[in-house]
């Protein structure tokens, strides 16, 4: 009798013994793994801040079992495109909760040219007192330009373009994932391609990324995108280009050829992708700060602001200044006109919502500047306009292109500002709710690959963005039917809605849809996560 079951007794110590221990055990999720696969379902187990185990059933003792049928196990999001290292180093924002309750766990910063290359203090700094996400730092154009020239508008000397790429190696070597620009913005828009070009070559052949707001999204949109693939491919590097968009009713149609540059530049060899947010406005300001004034004016607030808008000669002063320009500073109406701006707020009209000023001026018979002082004398700075105006079916067409990620361009944000963008609370939601669930722009898989495996593969970013065993346990679970962003332009500080459980570096940043106070990341390097 007991030769007869002393076999079953082994197998069973055997299994015993094989049993793993996990910190969390997720059952029955649906799997959505982040490389464009469609989902399974399986049950996963994590360990430290590892993904152990992925199997069809899992045993083993766990401190925590999650039973998550009928919801979705997606890799943490990666947002390619933020300024969120304004304010993750603040008190008040350094959870930045706005992405956490999305699924958010890492967050590139640095884009635009602002990001500084002295990394181990920037690590240090954000690190101190906790962050809720991780941090990818890339080195700012600008930041290697300004500690080099100041804001001067001159080519660099030899020596000072060698101390600039010098610079550059020196942040590379400290963890930088790449060189960003923001060639709208000074000094940066002092540069001269070959300049960019000089610098960024000293990331050749180590791939890291190069990442540009470009020279124009408007009337030299095409432009712009040629001077970029002339970058990338004479300094032989992947070029990524931030918020993508064709901004200005005249320069939608534009998009066809940025499709077409991109695709043939991809056909040639070189890497191009690019990031966009999901929303057809881009910042919002209130309307008198596009104004111009002379400085001889001393106009300090709104009230005398008003005042000089009612005087004729003052009235046509502000005018010639608001639409040619002033050395130095940045012309938003005087680049391109009146043909971008849309109204997002107007608490004394809210009829004017979503019109843009060119239409106005017709159906008025008037200026598109007269109708916008009118607009400051009635309603002071309550008015808030869109610097950007968007078509929503190049939205749709650029989200369906293979090479194009979900990004917000936002920050994070103290839940007192104003005039906030509500991309910075509702990206990746919307992307979830808008474009994947009610109007099916994208499968639930192409989606979160948008988020996910594509911006990791971009960064060159191990073990992050794909559900797979031995990865990071950087994780979110949502209910694909109730995620659903809330922010709008009337009323912005309103969280994502959806996701019940985040988990960043294998800690719960969110259980059960509420903040759990821990914060769990950490400013990645390229020395130590590559």
């Amino acid at each position: 009798m007991l030769k007869s079951v002393l076999p079953v007794l082994l197998t069973l110590l055997v299994l015993s013994c094989q049993q793993e221990n996990y910190d969390y055990l997720i059952k029955g999720a649906t799997i959505i793994d982040g490389t464009n696969n469609p989902g399974y379902i399986a049950d996963v187990g994590l360990k430290g801040d590892s993904i152990i185990a992925i199997k069809e059933s899992l045993r083993g003792r766990a401190e925590r079992v999650i039973h998550a049928e009928g919801k979705v196990l997606a890799p943490g999001f990666i947002d390619l495109h933020t300024h969120c290292d304004w304010g993750m180093d603040n008190t008040i924002t350094k959870g930045n909760l706005n992405y956490l309750f999305q699924g958010v766990t890492s967050v590139v910063t640095g884009n635009c040219g602002y990001g500084p290359g002295e990394l181990q203090n920037f690590k240090t700094r954000f690190e101190a007192n906790g962050i809720g996400n991780n941090i990818i730092p890339l080195t700012g154009f600008g930041w290697l330009r300004k500690t080099v020239m100041g804001n001067e508008d001159r080519e660099p000397s030899q020596s000072e373009l060698a101390q600039m790429r010098d610079l550059l190696s020196e942040s590379l070597d400290a963890g930088s994932w790449g060189l960003s620009t923001g060639l709208q913005y000074i000094p940066e828009k002092y540069s001269s391609t070959q300049e960019i070009i000089e610098v960024a070559q000293v990331m050749k052949g180590s791939n890291r990324i190069y990442t540009t707001h470009m020279r124009s999204e408007e009337d030299e949109l095409v432009e712009a995108v040629e001077e970029a693939i002339q970058i990338a491919s004479e300094a032989g590097v992947p070029l990524n280009i931030a918020h993508l968009k064709a901004n200005g009713r005249k320069n939608w149609i534009a998009m066809e050829q940025v499709f077409d540059l991109v695709e043939r530049a991809q056909q040639t060899g070189i890497p191009v992708t690019a990031d966009m947010y999901p929303y057809d406005k881009s910042a919002t300001t209130p309307l008198s700060s596009v104004l111009l004034y002379p400085p001889s004016f001393h106009l300090n607030s709104i009230q005398e602001i008003q005042e000089a808008l009612q005087d004729p000669k003052k009235r046509q002063a502000i005018r010639e200044l608001t639409e040619n320009g002033i050395k130095g500073r940045t012309n938003w109406v005087a680049k391109g006109g009146w043909n971008y701006f849309s109204i997002v707020f107007s608490e004394k009209d809210p009829k004017l919502i979503n019109r843009m000023f060119i239409d106005l001026a017709e159906e008025r018979n008037s200026t598109p500047f007269d109708v916008a002082a009118d607009l400051v004398i009635a309603e002071g700075s309550d008015i808030i306009i869109s610097l950007s105006t968007m078509l929503e079916s190049n939205l749709v067409k650029q989200l369906q292109k293979p090479w194009v990620m979900l990004s917000s361009d936002g920050s994070a944000v103290d839940p007192q500002a104003k005039g906030i963008h509500p991309r910075n609370y509702g990206s990746q939601a919307r992307l979830l709710r808008k474009y994947v669930r009610e109007e099916s722009v994208l499968s639930l898989a192409e989606g979160i690959y948008k988020m996910t495996g594509l911006p990791a593969r971009t960064l060159g970013l191990h073990r992050k963005g794909v559900l797979r065993e031995g990865f990071s346990a950087d994780l979110v679970i949502f209910d694909p039917a109730l995620i659903t962003d809330h922010a709008s332009f009337l009323d912005p500080h309103q969280y994502a809605s959806g996701v019940s459980f985040v988990w960043v570096n294998g800690l719960l940043a969110i259980d059960e849809g509420s903040f759990t106070q821990q914060f769990a990341g950490q400013v990645l390097l390229t020395i130590t996560h590559h």
